[in-house]
């Protein structure tokens, strides 16, 4: 069930950022507030993205940010921003839209989340679907009807 992983105050829907440094801050901001991380996940998330490049950009339209589970994570939980604009992550990268910030415990907490996205990524339909949300209310229900 999702419904542990992914809380609706934790879908967004956010019109543009200016480069790949704030996509990454805004799709951990909830996540530091709340306590589920610490800073020291996000700076964990830009250190590996500095050494390996954007290993989360999974596909067009989507990245599945996160870390090494020892790196600052409090507790699991899921986030989804919805960028009106995309980013790219490197300049010949794909268009990026659909941020999914995974903040994981361990290596099975987090499975419910990896389904729905895979749910998701894997129907054109519900891609768009997902592209066309007016809130966050949306973004939510269509994760839930996914996992």
């Amino acid at each position: 069930m999702l419904s542990y992983l992914l809380k609706e105050e934790n879908c967004f829907i956010k019109e543009s950022v200016k480069d790949w440094k704030e996509a990454i801050h805004v799709a951990c901001e909830s996540m530091i507030e709340q306590g589920y991380c610490t800073q020291e996940y996000e700076k964990a998330i830009f250190d590996s993205t500095e050494q390996y490049g954007p290993y989360y950009v999974l596909c067009e339209n989507l990245a599945l940010i996160h870390a090494s589970n020892h790196s600052g994570v409090n507790e699991t939980q899921m986030a989804v921003t919805l960028l009106k604009n995309p980013i790219k992550f490197t300049q010949d990268g794909y268009d990026v839209r659909i941020l999914v910030t995974l903040v994981a415990k361990d290596k099975e907490s987090h499975m419910a989340g990896i389904v729905a996205v895979s749910n998701i990524f894997s129907d054109e339909k519900k891609i768009q679907t997902l592209l066309d949300a007016k809130d966050g209310k949306e973004i939510y229900r269509i994760f839930s009807e996914n996992s």
